[in-house]
């Protein structure tokens, strides 16, 4: 009898690290789109269209399973708030106005810092610690993507400024910390589409009023830029970065996982490459091997 082999591409789908690492990428993208949208939509609108996109999109692929898992989406319905309120209207909400007002740059380097947030709330909330490989590991990731945040020139460094808006960006990213130590205690029985279904209706539903205080203080320009930023946050960072991030963070759990955030700054160059046009560096090469390294001693197994 001939067995039939895994397609590769399954495999892949199969790996938390690979679904890690494509969800950072989708993430190093939205920084991108958010900054460059800024001025034409305000971040609570912003991240309203995001949640209204992945709404439409994950509703047809959830509805089978809502109903099935309705009974326990009712028993968890106050998890689910919390974990709907800070890792999606929140988090996106907070991402978007501190980088309406600080850059990209200076948002991804905070983003680095999300690791470090992870082992301190994992160590309340969980009483869960790290291993010496894995502080290793993990400042290892942040030595790389700093070093492409100061395109490999230390002095750099100083001459970073930092403004309101990085600490908008810093609680955002507290609040993001905080989703990820949750989220192992989701109730495993609802479907992963039901999950990202109800996650999207909820920021959706706590969205609503804080665009309606907006609108009275600024103006939507709905060009087709865009329209085309929010179809792929819906899609990119939202739905896909989510079953992602949750899978992978289910399987390795929320120290190992946050460490993959570092590849944020690190993958966010790599864009600009591609789609700026930019030249890559040999600073490039060195973070990115200096985060490969990290995660590799990260996540190295118990011997």
């Amino acid at each position: 009898m001939r067995t039939v082999s895994t397609p590769p591409i399954f495999r892949l789908f199969a790996s938390p690290y690979a679904l890690l690492t494509m969800a950072c990428l989708m993430w190093a993208g939205n920084w991108v789109a958010a900054r460059a949208i800024r001025l034409d939509s305000g971040p609570n609108v912003m991240a309203l269209g995001r949640w209204m996109v992945a709404l439409l999109i994950i509703m047809p692929l959830a509805w089978p399973h809502l109903r099935r898992d309705w009974p326990v989406i009712r028993a968890n319905r106050w998890l689910l708030v919390l974990l709907s309120v800070i890792g999606g209207a929140g988090y996106n909400a907070l991402s978007y106005a501190g980088v309406a007002h600080t850059t990209a740059i200076n948002a991804m380097l905070l983003n680095a810092t999300v690791p470090f947030f992870i082992m301190g709330l994992s160590w309340l909330a969980l009483g869960e610690t790290m291993r010496r490989s894995q502080i290793v590991g993990m400042m290892l990731c942040f030595a790389g993507a700093f070093w492409v945040i100061v395109a490999g020139d230390m002095t750099r460094a100083a001459t970073l400024a930092f403004n309101p808006g990085d600490l908008i960006v810093c609680l955002a990213m507290l609040l993001w910390a905080a989703y990820t130590v949750l989220i192992i205690k989701r109730p495993f029985a609802i479907h992963p589409t039901s999950f990202v279904a109800v996650l999207s209706l909820i920021s959706v539903l706590a969205l609503v009023p804080l665009v309606a205080w907006e609108a009275g203080a600024r103006q939507l320009n709905l060009t087709p830029t865009v329209i085309a930023c929010y179809i792929y946050m819906g899609i990119g960072p939202s739905v896909l970065c989510f079953l992602f991030w949750n899978r992978g963070v289910a399987a390795i759990g929320p120290n190992r996982s946050g460490m993959f955030l570092n590849l944020v700054p690190v993958l966010g160059s790599v864009l600009s490459v591609i789609v700026l046009g930019e030249r890559p560096q040999v600073y490039h090469a060195l973070g990115f091997a200096l985060v490969l390294g990290g995660l590799a001693v990260g996540n190295r197994r118990r011997t």
